[in-house]
């Protein structure tokens, strides 16, 4: 992360001399303002790498680790398989013919620094909560027992499904539901990610029905990182999309990404509390052998 959080800082030192970008997109965003906010997240995002790797680290409060953890994790690890490829692709989607895209090496420097940060909090996260909340990978099974954990659980597995199918219908090539005026702006890049959103969809539905019925380290685990990616996204693409409106419409009526992004976010949210009630049930009732609940099969 430290190559993008120096680059993030002279391109918001160039944007206070007058600088950066001011067509497209620029032209209703102040480029020292945004840069500025993103030097202030990549230090941050500095600062829980050194948390999780240092000693220190286990003594900052739980809150302090987890909130920025789920959020940055949420943003970046389920986008690993994507960056060296979108690094690739040249799309210049949404760029005017007045707007310098970046050069290859400030490309390549930005998706060194993503991959480069997302591996490491997908390595290092988990292992600092084992060590940390080792009571939370007890693998204990539960009774599929009714109460607020369930319901919440089912509800949101039932926002996943309904997000993620029509994205996956759409990442490979579907058009019902699509604007038909705006089709054409579909590219390699569109799909890709799309697709993407497709997948971590349904393993968050997957995740949170199966925390219902046993909590081993796997659904735990894809459920918190699941959860993450709506939130994290669906929260930053609904305040972009009210900040900034898109020169090129999207396939997507606007109705559409409306409801992906503010349920995708509520979705999330719904998620992380059932993960965080699981590990509260775990951490009650103890470390105990795998194995089938009582009634489940």
């Amino acid at each position: 992360m430290a190559p993008y959080f120096v680059m993030k800082i002279f391109w918001t030192i160039d944007g206070l001399r007058g600088g950066g970008l001011h067509e497209g997109a620029w032209s209703h965003l102040n480029w020292a303002a945004v840069n500025g906010l993103t030097v202030a997240m990549s230090g941050l995002a500095i600062l829980l790498g050194l948390a999780l790797a240092q000693r220190w680290g286990a003594r900052v409060p739980a809150w302090l680790m987890l909130l920025p953890g789920w959020i940055g994790m949420g943003l970046l690890v389920p986008m690993i398989p994507l960056i060296p490829i979108l690094a690739l692709v040249n799309t210049n989607t949404g760029e005017t013919a007045t707007e310098a895209p970046m050069t290859a090496w400030e490309v390549g420097l930005l998706a060194v620094s993503f991959a480069g940060f997302a591996l490491g909090m997908a390595i290092a996260a988990p292992v600092y909560a084992l060590r940390r909340w080792p009571e939370a990978f007890s693998g204990r099974s539960l009774s599929a027992r009714h109460g607020v954990r369930v319901t919440l659980a089912r509800l949101a597995a039932a926002l996943c499904v309904l997000l993620g199918l029509p994205q996956l219908f759409w990442g490979f090539g579907g058009t019902i539901g699509l604007n038909g005026a705006t089709l054409d702006s579909r590219d390699g890049q569109w799909h890709l990610l799309t697709l993407n959103s497709g997948v971590w969809a349904l393993v968050a539905a997957w995740g949170a029905w199966t925390l219902t019925r046993h909590t081993g380290r796997a659904p735990l685990l894809l459920s918190w990182l699941a959860s993450g990616f709506l939130f994290a996204w669906g929260s930053w693409k609904a305040v972009f999309s009210f900040a900034v409106t898109p020169e090129f419409p999207p396939p997507e009526p606007p109705w559409v990404l409306a409801q992906q992004n503010h349920f995708g976010a509520v979705a999330g949210l719904l998620i992380l509390v059932v993960v965080l009630l699981t590990v509260s049930d775990r951490a009650e009732r103890g470390p105990a052998v795998d194995g089938p609940a009582p009634g489940v099969r």
